[in-house]
């Protein structure tokens, strides 16, 4: 059966407009179960992002073996879900809000994550 897990990142730009963190109380950790668990036998895990009424740019850092890499996402109100398939070896995520410019000022669009998960 398919599981899922969401939440609302909370209000308050995390990075600026370069990807430099402005504060940390701004970003969200997502820390997935270990896929082919001998307890549960996840299978696949994909995460995703929506918005409403306003755009919203999303920095995503995902750690696999000890190494991070990042990423931006443009989440779009009149669009679907933006995401992606995380990898058998992913550790945790680092999700926070990121200015599209200097003079970004959009910090309270609603903007939440989905971890779904196939067994």
């Amino acid at each position: 059966m398919p599981s899922f897990q969401t939440e609302d990142l909370p209000h308050g730009f995390a990075f600026d407009e370069g990807g430099k963190l402005i504060h940390p109380r701004y970003v969200r950790l997502i820390v997935p179960p270990p896929p082919n668990g001998v307890t549960f036998g996840w299978k696949k895990f994909y995460l995703s992002f929506g918005a409403d009424f306003s755009d919203a740019k999303v920095r995503v850092g995902v750690n696999r073996n000890g190494a991070w890499t990042v990423q931006t996402y443009d989440v779009t109100a009149a669009g679907y879900r933006v995401g992606f398939h995380l990898e058998n070896d992913t550790a945790k995520v680092s999700v926070g809000r990121m200015k599209t410019s200097a003079g970004d000022r959009n910090e309270d669009t609603p903007l939440s994550w989905l971890l779904e998960s196939e067994v």
